[in-house]
């Protein structure tokens, strides 16, 4: 198979020069190298990255073993399944959906279409949880809008003596999460179903431990996200109405009515939100509101207690 010199999907030419030509089928080295130039032509963020995900899940193996296999030539098949992932690739289609799962908190999570896409960002949300609550050996949380789980499973299987309840407004995201609480060993600890916010909960006081990532990108925002996000993502998981805060005094007062005295409310926001939510949780009589940062210096993380 010839491949060098031409694009790895559609063996056309290169439009950059300089690609040496290689008869023969292509090392894994040089595959790489081809389709990291090929996803940059197409706008494709970190192409190196994708290049290497795709065919490591081609492969199956790591991306370390990409490295330890550089000089390693690619049978025919590879190349072909190869071709077809590059092509979802460079149409813009998340790179966590063509591999069909996302580490989390070094944890493996299925992820699926049309359930939101878990992000780096979250990790500090279960960081600041877990610092905040680490004296206490058992909680009760309820996490609204769980999405592919990853947060109330994190905290089930990285703390044995936490139990949850976890729901989401999408029957596809309640599958998706039942599959990772079952893979992560946590299904009889976190319990799971399809609601609309507070609605199908009862019992007061009953948690030690509120938390949320809900939809915080103010409406008008969501078409000028990268492609990945704008176009193939579910637009109820990123949709927090005007200003991207309209969730956030249902999950006050939901708090308020559910949390025990001393329980937490713990929340991810977005950029430049963080103020206002401070004030809606101060509006509802919140103690000791504390806002992290993330990695970026932006205030990233929420969390408050109830009297």
């Amino acid at each position: 198979m010839f491949l060098s010199g031409y694009d790895i999907v559609k063996n056309e030419p290169f439009e950059r020069p300089g690609v040496e030509q290689m008869a023969g089928a292509p090392t894994v080295l040089n595959a790489v190298r081809l389709s990291e130039d090929y996803l940059r032509k197409y706008g494709v963020e970190s192409p190196r990255l994708s290049a290497e995900h795709l065919l490591a899940s081609v492969m199956r193996c790591s991306r370390l073993d990409l490295y330890l296999r550089f000089e390693e030539t690619l049978e025919d098949d590879t190349v072909k399944r190869y071709r077809e992932y590059l092509k979802k690739r460079a149409s813009h289609y998340p790179l966590q959906y063509i591999l069909g799962e996302v580490e989390f908190v070094s944890l493996p999570f299925l992820v699926r279409e049309e359930v939101f896409i878990p992000r780096p960002e979250t990790e500090l949300l279960i960081e600041s949880i877990e610092k905040s609550l680490s004296l206490r050996k058992e909680i009760r949380f309820l996490e609204l809008g769980t999405g592919s789980g990853v947060i109330s499973g994190a905290l089930a299987h990285r703390n044995k003596g936490w139990r949850g309840v976890a729901f989401d407004i999408s029957e596809k995201a309640v599958k998706l999460a039942s599959d990772n609480f079952l893979k992560l060993g946590v299904s009889d600890r976190v319990s799971l179903f399809a609601g609309s916010m507070f609605d199908s909960i009862c019992g007061r006081g009953l948690f030690d431990l509120l938390v949320s990532n809900p939809p915080y990108i103010p409406s008008k925002e969501i078409a000028a996200l990268q492609k990945e996000v704008a176009v193939h993502e579910n637009k109820t998981a990123l949709d927090g109405g005007s200003d991207g805060l309209l969730f956030y005094p249902a999950l006050a007062d939901g708090g308020k009515a559910l949390l025990k005295p001393g329980g937490m409310l713990a929340v991810e926001a977005g950029d430049g939100q963080a103020g206002g939510i401070i004030n809606i949780f101060e509006s509802r009589g919140y103690e000791n509101i504390v806002a992290r940062e993330d990695y970026n210096g932006f205030e990233r993380i929420i969390t408050a207690f109830n009297p």
